[in-house]
């Protein structure tokens, strides 16, 4: 099964993006994304566009499966 850790920034008054981080380590804990995504964002660490993100809307681990067609 696929896993990707999914993060929601909020970019200006109403616009978000999303990045994946595929196959996240196992065990990552909440406050441990959050430390980091909080960090991200006050060093302004990634623009959209040339604006910066400027908040944490939400993060989730995605999990997936592939199944073939018979």
């Amino acid at each position: 099964m696929a896993k990707s850790l999914k993060m929601v920034f909020a970019v200006g008054d109403a616009k978000t993006t999303t990045l994946s981080l595929a196959e996240p380590k196992d065990g990552l804990t909440k406050a441990e994304v959050q430390t980091a995504l909080d960090e991200m964002v006050g060093k302004q660490a990634i623009t959209v566009g040339g604006a910066p993100i400027t908040g944490v809307k939400d993060f989730y681990v995605l999990s997936s499966e592939r199944s073939e067609l018979a």
